[in-house]
């Protein structure tokens, strides 16, 4: 019987940056490189990708970058993933998972703080988190914390829980059918400004 690596837990102020200097992270799909803005994720900045419920893989859009990312050193966490997101990123083929941690706030503390914090803190070269509110101020702050600490945020929100209007650097939109899945850039507004299929 297999098992699943051991998570670390909480412990993101032990690990030094290798301070990259590089602005983007390849997102290792060329439709997808060509979609994104700067031609790959920004290594500091925040991503908000919208999907149609918590049962769309939409984490399968980072694997590559996560792979690349988990070989430098610095931590891959995810504040409260739900199980699916958690298992894909521990079982791929070639993932450094010691260098994957997954943090689970107290009850009574702010999840969005623990990911802010996460993120100022310079030693994450990428936080995931699926929050469940979204606010204009919340974004602006992640968005501080990013560029503090150089570090990409990526939050993952269901159908009806993204605002209309955001800040975010990237926003995407994820939607799948019978015929495969389609990812959409969206503008500040959530308009479609293109789309790949995948």
């Amino acid at each position: 019987m297999t098992t699943a690596p051991a998570l670390h837990h909480l412990n993101a102020w032990e690990r030094k940056s290798p301070g990259d200097s590089s602005l983007v992270i390849p997102a290792g799909t060329p439709a997808l490189d060509e979609l994104l803005p700067a031609g790959g994720w920004p290594r500091a900045g925040l991503v908000e990708i919208t999907v149609p419920d918590e049962h769309t893989d939409a984490i399968s859009l980072l694997l590559p970058a996560l792979l690349r990312l988990s070989q430098q050193g610095r931590w891959l966490a995810m504040v409260t993933p739900p199980w699916q997101p958690r298992v894909r990123v521990l079982t791929a083929t070639g993932m450094n998972t010691s260098n994957v941690l997954q943090v689970n706030p107290h009850p009574g503390r702010s999840g969005l703080w623990t990911v802010e914090s996460l993120m100022r803190s310079g030693n994450c070269s990428i936080v995931m988190a699926w929050p469940s509110c979204a606010t204009e101020l919340m974004e602006k702050k992640l968005k501080k914390a990013a560029s503090i600490g150089k570090t990409l945020a990526v939050l993952f929100r269901r159908e009806g829980m993204s605002s209309h209007t955001s800040t975010a650097d990237v926003r995407l939109k994820l939607e799948a059918g019978e015929s495969g899945r389609v990812v959409y850039l969206l503008d500040s507004q959530g308009n479609r400004q293109a789309g790949v299929a995948l």
